[in-house]
């Protein structure tokens, strides 16, 4: 089912902080930044090398990446895996005795198909499982802004 990693996500208080970080290790491509009101939260995703980096930051209190923050503070919140068709992944995700999050496919960053399974189904780790159309499965995903 599993093309390959994704994206790996992480949970920030403060993006620009987080961006100036990543900075520090080296050069990086940064898409476009996105705001995902649905989750209360803005998005950003980092082409590092071989494997991006989202960065997530909430928009106030009510956000589930706030609560995840305030519970164990900033840092890795999911690993997404590449699948071909999502509503078929999570149907086999269902069928295998995992506990789904999304039921049906939701839109992510740079307009994806995604679906999350819960953490206690999958080693501890908020999994995320991602479908990109051709022409938007490359890194950043979302056109770059910044070139650094």
């Amino acid at each position: 089912m599993f093309q390959q990693v994704d994206h790996i996500g992480l949970a920030v208080k403060d993006m620009d902080a987080a961006l100036e970080t990543l900075k520090k290790l080296g050069p990086v491509v940064v898409g476009e930044l996105e705001l995902i009101e649905r989750d209360h939260l803005k998005a950003v995703m980092v082409k590092t090398g071989e494997v991006p980096i989202e960065l997530i930051q909430p928009l106030g209190p009510e956000s589930s990446v706030a609560k995840f923050i305030e519970k164990k503070g900033e840092g890795l919140h999911h690993i997404a895996y590449r699948v071909a068709d999502i509503a078929a992944s999570l149907k086999k995700c269902e069928a295998e005795g995992m506990r789904l999050i999304d039921v049906q496919p939701r839109v992510g960053y740079a307009e994806c198909h995604c679906g999350f399974l819960h953490p206690k189904s999958t080693l501890g780790m908020l999994t995320e499982l991602v479908q990109r159309e051709p022409g938007k499965d490359q890194a950043p995903y979302a056109m770059p802004h910044e070139v650094k």
